[in-house]
């Protein structure tokens, strides 16, 4: 009996061990689930001409913000993670500071810089966006291929050993034209094929200790202050525009009202 009981007590606390670590496999997957997860590179598949953007927001402390922004913005620059450039950088202090960070990057890169930035903090938002460049590379190469044909029709006018000094001149202007739209229209491939090699990334930086009560509330507050402001430019300058009207009315009204007191009889 005394063993039938040692089994059974054993048993219950297996059962209350097994359902204490269920729970707590839940609270975990659960807080995982209830966070953003970090941000991957993505890259073409053979075939695809997609140019992907990705945006995230990272939450930190205020004063962790300037130093946080500099990392990344030094990371990218010295390329730890990959090809990286750095388009651009915001800093805000004061009542709600913040940062930003634009950079161009490999895919591979994405994601480290990701986390980087959101070391110590939370990654509150994030997306990822793709344009679809078929259309447009497409296009650029079937300009670029007539472009081709007529700088080869013309350079071969060119070398003709009967060419008059006019047609030479007129067909020297022209093969110009074409070769400056012929670089303009490489140049544009070479953005397009940037555009799709590498991830736009921006990061934006917010202090966690501004909510998103407060940050509205201040936002609506900054909105009604411009505009109160703009409201009294507007008025001021309808006063400065209406104001010599007035006084010519006034004259005009003045010297209508004396004209008429001379012409009464006296009484």
């Amino acid at each position: 009996m005394s063993r039938i009981a040692v089994s059974l007590s054993a048993l219950l606390l297996v059962t209350v061990a097994g359902c204490a670590k269920t729970d707590g496999y839940s609270q975990a997957d659960a807080a995982a689930e209830a966070a953003p997860a970090g941000l991957t590179g993505q890259a073409n598949a053979p075939g695809n001409f997609l140019a992907y953007s990705h945006e995230a927001t990272v939450r930190l402390e205020a004063a962790a913000i300037a130093e946080r922004v500099a990392a990344v913005r030094t990371a990218c620059m010295e390329g730890r993670h990959g090809t990286c450039t750095v388009l651009g950088e915001e800093q805000s202090s004061g009542q709600w500071p913040g940062g930003k960070l634009q950079l161009r990057a490999e895919p591979k890169a994405i994601e480290p810089l990701v986390a980087m930035a959101a070391q110590g903090g939370e990654l509150s938002q994030r997306a990822t966006e793709a344009e679809d460049l078929a259309d447009a590379v497409r296009d650029n190469g079937l300009r670029q291929q007539r472009l081709r044909i007529q700088h080869e029709r013309l350079s071969e006018f060119l070398a003709r050993r009967d060419i008059k000094a006019e047609d030479l001149i007129a067909l020297s202007n022209q093969l110009a034209q074409i070769e400056t739209e012929l670089q303009a229209s490489e140049q544009e491939a070479a953005q397009q094929q940037r555009r799709l090699s590498t991830n736009l990334l921006t990061l934006r930086f917010e202090s966690s200790q501004v909510t998103a009560e407060s940050s509205e509330l201040g936002e609506a507050l900054r909105d009604s202050l411009s505009v109160l402001d703009a409201s009294v430019a507007v008025l001021v300058t309808v006063v400065v525009a209406t104001l010599p009207f007035l006084l010519v009315l006034l004259a005009v009204g003045w010297a209508v009202r004396a004209l008429l007191r001379r012409r009464r009889p006296a009484a």
